[in-house]
């Protein structure tokens, strides 16, 4: 079966575009209004708006993002200040601008909004019915819209390990028969960059497998190279982004600061460890492993031409995502030619590799800073074993 994978455009989503147009990399864009003004969305060439769809991005309603302000069914801007009150009165009138304006820009499915909480509350799905399911089935009704139909689903970590809150959140999706699918994301506020608890993850699986099981489809917003292991579950698409703040789930992209915050240093997809390694730490293993180097790394004349620089290039270097693009993406197409059981031998084999070539770095030794250490591996080794056991057969 086919994975569908998106792009999930931030900062810059011009590489995405590039990547998609130029590289033919992805199969389209998820488009971001918080990064991307209306104007700049709506002069998108139709070939590249009927191949994505628009996140309508209401996480958080009284953001004051500038390129938010300029979409007038923001609810900051149709309630000239949010308050929950007052945009009960709006909440039609925004729906209806929301709806118009993806139906216009003609994109591959229509996007149901929904709101942040950072808690498990129990009238979670109450409140996501009056601030946005109920105004924007009603129009999407009204305007006889026949496309697919997605609900954004935010989920927290809690959310997705608590079987009875999860439990509650299906039912309450399947109540609705005029979705066809889900664009989940789900916030794991952890301190490392790659998900390192198997119970998670398996939790993580277990959320998206019971939607693809009632019939939907889901897209997996903001995930990172843990995407793979979603090719597991047949109907699942996944996405891939640039910055970390497009493939880790959060709401700090939509709040004003004016704290100054220091750049990371720059990395490098290295696909045989199913990682990113700091760069400099990259040209180490190159310069003095040159045997595992051949192993461990996929070459793309973006990721070349960035081990080739005279100086350590910036974090903002497009080179390197575009790099990330082509790797991850031969990684998709590799597993997508395979069904579920191949998937998972392909799966298990490349994190058994990994496994091993993260000891000979280490014993060389180089020891890698702890992002860029193998510490996912064994737990990304049991959730597709359990899931194989749960699941395959």
């Amino acid at each position: 079966m086919a994975i569908k994978l998106f792009h999930q455009c931030g900062h810059n989503a011009v590489w995405n575009r590039e990547s998609f147009v130029d590289d033919d990399c992805g199969d389209g864009l998820i488009l971001s209004p918080v990064h991307q003004n209306k104007n700049s969305i709506e002069s998108l060439p139709d070939e590249v708006k009927v191949s994505s769809f628009f996140d309508p991005q209401f996480y958080l309603p009284n953001s004051q993002k500038p390129k938010l302000a300029t979409y007038d069914f923001f609810p900051e801007v149709i309630s000239d200040g949010f308050a929950t009150a007052d945009f009960a009165l709006r909440a039609l009138d925004a729906a209806r601008k929301c709806v118009d304006f993806q139906a216009e820009n003609d994109f591959c499915r229509m996007v149901i909004p929904a709101r942040h909480f950072a808690d498990m509350l129990p009238d979670y799905t109450d409140r996501q019915d009056a601030y946005a399911v109920h105004p924007f089935l009603q129009v999407i009704d009204e305007r006889q819209y026949e496309g697919d139909v997605f609900l954004t689903v935010p989920m927290t970590r809690a959310m997705v390990t608590h079987e009875g809150y999860r439990s509650g959140l299906l039912n309450w999706i399947t109540s609705y028969p005029e979705l066809s699918g889900v664009y989940l994301l789900v916030e794991d506020n952890r301190t490392t960059k790659q998900i390192q608890d198997a119970d998670f993850l398996m939790a993580y699986m277990k959320t998206v497998r019971e939607l693809v099981d009632v019939g939907l489809k889901v897209t997996v917003g903001h995930a990172n190279t843990e995407g793979l292991l979603l090719t597991l579950i047949e109907g699942c698409e996944i996405t891939f982004g640039a910055y970390e703040n497009t493939r880790i789930f959060s709401i700090d992209k939509f709040v004003v600061t004016d704290e100054e915050r220091r750049g990371p240093k720059a990395r490098l997809y290295i696909a045989g460890l199913l990682n990113w390694l700091q760069y400099s730490q990259a040209k180490q293993v190159q310069a003095e492993m040159s045997e595992l180097w051949g192993a461990v790394y996929n070459p793309t004349t973006y990721g070349d031409g960035a081990l080739a620089a005279a100086r350590e290039p910036h974090f903002g270097n497009p080179s390197l995502y575009k790099h990330f693009f082509l790797n991850y993406e031969e990684q998709v197409r590799a597993l997508e030619s395979l069904d579920a059981n191949g998937r998972w031998e392909l799966l298990r084999g490349w994190l058994l590799s990994a496994r091993d070539l993260y000891d000979e770095i280490s014993g060389f030794p180089i020891d890698l800073d702890k992002h860029g250490a193998g510490d996912h591996i064994q737990p990304w080794l049991d959730a597709v074993n359990w899931y194989k056991r749960t699941y395959l057969g």
